[in-house]
């Protein structure tokens, strides 16, 4: 009976609604264009930051994140390390499910076991389980305490709930998996109302919610009445919509359209640090980059501060080693800088004062900046050229061993060590391409991993980065800035680093 009332109100307003958001923006509603649609609205089944920034608006996890990338409760009130593999959180008493049911530790149980255990949506193991690892299951203690369980210690397990998001253990049990994807439900300070596929995603404000988390203010049910995330591909269409009202919010604003925007008198530009570092990875198991000298007059050679002006138009920042300067244990090392005649010296003492030829792979987007490292390369002497590849064909060959350089760059939504520095530069790690390989750094991680202190964490990594700041199995690069397009009449929304566009405590102005 649920079920048919719920699509019988769908396609109710559906009916209202399919021609499009043109007049919504106005009054009590804000509206969102977005690049892409989302996958799922399953919050267990998809590893996509596009449609975690539009079910976050629907559902709460046990903890968030400020726009300062600081985790803070949220469902949960408190937790305590009882154990290295024990975790117990006790959770906030009165918070309501969209439907009215009240949220309980068996909601946080079911969720857990659903995207840790395997076979659990629709026989298939979640994808976002390894965001988890190695958290096996979870315990009721009582209503409303949960215990987290752990085949191994996790000192990261904090920077990785924010992105799990709580689901109703009743409603998944009498709708399914296939329904939930399509109907979401969940303690959000939004509750659903239709998807147009491809078009569309439509909320309501849910009146009786509990107030999200106390350390970000004002506390409450939301500001608007709607929120509408309109779905935009075309990054023209987009600008086009926010200086004609019709959205009030855009993502992905290129820095070379940029003054489109800022012309405006109805709209203007915001940006926040973004959380993904951009690189060059050395192949560092055979060939020319075995030798740590050639590697450091690499870092010499490329002049990261002018890519960052000529490609981004400033808007980024130059880093000293793979980590964003907002990362959890960041170092405060000098980046190498642009030094070519250092360069060539260093060339030549490693035994190549003519130079040598490599090849760097890239994807298509971004040729047109492995193309002017290849410029840079070739004034210090070093024959470069540039491959298009697809990553499908692409991957396997830097697995084995036989590319040369890569132009890389890694996502860390979690701000932690963990979802960046660990994969891609532990012994055999799965982002691994360099195929570098420290000792004394896979120590330094497994030290990481085993206590929860922060600081002790932040000791391991700071040296960590100190061993790769002189191995350079990388030439170190940048991170930008995430750029939105904002109407005037938008009141108290910051960007997150994190991509996530959260609209809670929003407000617009007619």
């Amino acid at each position: 009976m649920k079920r048919m009332l719920v699509v019988a109100i769908s396609i109710l307003v559906s009916g209202l609604l399919l021609g499009g958001v043109l007049g919504w923006a106005a009054g009590d509603t804000l509206v969102i264009g977005i690049h892409q649609d989302v996958t799922t609205l399953d919050p267990g089944n998809h590893r996509d930051r596009e449609t975690e920034t539009v079910i976050r608006n629907m559902y709460d996890g046990l903890v968030t994140r400020t726009t300062d990338m600081v985790v803070v409760p949220q469902l949960a009130e408190s937790w305590e390390v009882v154990s290295p593999t024990e975790w117990v959180f006790h959770l906030r008493e009165g918070v309501k499910w969209h439907d009215g049911e009240l949220f309980t530790a068996e909601d946080v149980k079911f969720t857990i076991d659903r995207l840790v255990k395997e076979g659990m949506i629709n026989g298939l193991t979640s994808p976002r389980k390894s965001l988890l690892d190695p958290v096996n299951g979870a315990e009721v203690i009582d209503t409303y305490t949960v215990k987290l369980t752990l085949d191994a210690p996790m000192g990261h397990l904090l920077a990785f709930l924010p992105f799990q998001e709580m689901v109703a253990k009743h409603y998944v049990e009498e709708v399914g998996d296939d329904y939930l994807a399509e109907h979401p439900m969940g303690t959000g300070p939004f509750k659903f109302v239709l998807r147009d596929k491809g078009a569309q995603i439509v909320m309501e404000r849910f009146d009786d919610y509990y107030g999200g988390s106390p350390d970000i203010l004002p506390v409450g049910p939301a500001q608007v009445k709607t929120v509408i995330f309109k779905v935009i591909p075309e990054t023209s269409s987009r600008i086009a919509a926010l200086l004609a009202g019709e959205v009030d919010i855009i993502e992905k604003v290129p820095t070379d359209l940029m003054g489109q925007i800022e012309a405006s008198s109805n709209a203007t530009i915001t940006t926040c640090n973004g959380t993904r570092s951009y690189f060059v990875e050395l192949n560092c198991s055979n060939g020319v980059f075995t030798d740590k000298k050639v590697r450091q007059a690499m870092n010499y050679a490329i002049d990261m501060q002018e890519i960052v002006a000529t490609f981004y138009s400033g808007l980024g920042a130059v880093i000293p080693t793979i980590l964003s300067p907002n990362a959890i244990g960041y170092a405060d090392l000098d980046p190498y800088g642009y030094d070519p005649n250092k360069a060539k010296e260093m060339l030549a003492e490693a035994g190549y004062p003519n130079g040598f030829s490599v090849v760097i792979d890239t994807e298509d987007f971004s040729k047109n900046v492995a193309q002017a490292y290849a410029q840079m390369l070739r004034e210090v002497g070093i024959n470069a050229s540039v491959q298009v590849w697809e990553w499908s064909i692409l991957k396997p060959e830097l697995l084995a061993g036989k590319r040369q350089i890569l132009l890389a760059d890694w996502g860390n939504g979690s701000m932690d060590p963990q979802g960046i520095f660990v994969p891609k530069l532990g012994t055999g790690a799965r982002g691994n391409y360099t195929g570098y390989s420290n000792k004394t750094l896979d120590l330094l991680f497994s030290l990481s991993q085993i206590t929860s202190d922060l600081t002790e964490r932040e000791e391991c990594f700071i040296q960590g980065q100190e061993i790769i700041y002189e191995d350079c199995p990388m030439v170190w690069g940048y991170v930008t800035k995430e750029v939105y397009g904002v109407s005037k009449r938008v009141q108290n929304w910051t960007p997150s680093p994190d991509s996530r566009i959260n609209l809670q405590d929003v407000s617009v102005s007619d």
